[in-house]
């Protein structure tokens, strides 16, 4: 069996991550690479840094980029499309035989929030047809161009609550019915998925078993060295029912060997695809992550491989906030050295540095300052404020 130091575990998941090592080309072809490498991008609405997570965590990969690749990308070339992985993501078009599985009625569902949300589409039957209907005849459409008629408001918690034109194209895209087909300002535009999906797409359904196998194998490659923990949900965050099936199946095959890492007593895998990162020369890089970017959205992994403790603080009361509402973590090489709470003020295309935190024993360097100008750079700032001298 291979042993790993921790840090030999640790630039393992950096370069698989595309985060050591060469850059590539801020390009269609680029970005198409990241997608692969990651499998999923996750989306977020959240735009403080002047972009959102979904163009964030090519950045960190690529540098500063076209904006508009990503979208070529999504709705000219339809390579991509948004459905949800381990989140609502940007997934890749040749993996929709593995989304496939779960577009399916609300209706057909065992679950009790399948059954709720079947039960209130159902109530707005003459909601849900409209929509269909307008979509059909009319191309697609923002949420704003339908009338609010649900004859039951949503019922919620949070943000959600009574807003029954976005639920209705949420849950139809969900089910497959519906997807999102570009974008007019920030307002997504809908489409019907079977006239929107290019003939490309492979149709072909996967066993589960084999389903299954591939997403505990993209999971593998992406993280580069894993646990069966690190894997359950990292790629596609519902219920394995055979979790170690997968990995025995994969070790069979020769397609992941397990190696020991130190300080750890689980069981770690690494993709055969992965081992010759073992061997190539690291050539650390320091950058920006966003907060849900796929190298640090298991937190739980983060502190076990990484020793980094982090949570994302957005809904904390600002007196309570440890790091600030949106702290980047800065990666220096194989560690995450501390966090950098930023925001772009439009008015003065600045980008301000509200807090720049370092863990215990790390300093401030030139690499952390080019990092920072790296992302003004990309979200159009002309000028930093608030980095230490």
């Amino acid at each position: 069996m291979i042993s790993l130091s921790r840090q030999d575990a640790r630039r393992l998941a950096v370069n698989a991550q595309l985060l050591a090592g060469p850059r590539p080309p801020a390009t269609e072809a680029g970005l198409l690479k990241v997608a692969k490498t990651l499998r999923c991008i996750q989306i977020d609405a959240v735009a403080v840094t002047g972009v959102p997570t979904q163009l964030l965590v090519p950045f960190s990969r690529l540098g500063p980029f076209d904006q508009r690749l990503l979208d070529r990308l999504l709705f000219e070339k339809r390579l991509l499309f948004h459905y949800f992985a381990h989140a609502a993501s940007i997934v890749l078009t040749e993996d929709f035989p593995i989304h496939s599985a779960w577009m399916r009625p609300y209706q057909s569902r065992e679950d009790s929030w399948g059954a709720r949300i079947a039960s209130w589409m159902s109530e707005n039957s003459d909601l849900r047809d409209r929509v269909l209907g307008e979509i059909a005849t009319r191309g697609p459409l923002r949420s704003r161009d339908f009338e609010q008629t649900a004859r039951r408001d949503w019922q919620s918690s949070g943000w959600t609550m009574g807003r029954n034109v976005n639920r209705m194209l949420e849950f139809l895209w969900v089910e497959g019915r519906l997807t999102v087909a570009g974008r007019a300002g920030q307002e997504r535009l809908w489409d019907l998925s079977e006239r929107w999906f290019p003939e490309s797409t492979p149709r072909d359904g996967l066993e589960t078993e084999a389903r299954w196998d591939l997403i505990v194998e993209h999971a593998l490659r992406a993280l580069g060295v894993a646990t069966a923990r690190d894997l359950r949900g990292h790629f596609i965050r519902r219920a394995n029912p055979d979790l170690p099936g997968s990995l025995r199946r994969l070790l069979d095959a020769g397609r992941a060997v397990t190696v020991a890492v130190e300080g750890s007593n689980a069981t770690w895998y690494v993709h055969r695809d992965r081992l010759p990162l073992l061997e190539v020369a690291w050539r650390p890089r320091t950058v920006l992550l966003s907060p849900f970017d796929n190298l640090i959205c298991d937190r739980r992994r983060t502190a076990d491989l990484f020793g980094f403790e982090y949570t994302i603080e957005i809904y904390v009361p600002p007196a309570k906030r440890r790091r600030g509402y949106y702290a980047m973590p800065i990666l220096a090489g194989d560690r995450l050295i501390g966090t950098a709470d930023v925001r772009l003020d439009r008015s003065r295309k600045t980008l301000v540095i509200n807090s720049l935190q370092l863990e215990p024993g790390f300093r401030m360097t030139s690499g952390v300052v080019s990092a920072v100008e790296s992302l003004a750079t990309f979200v159009g700032a002309s000028a930093v404020e608030g980095l230490p001298d």
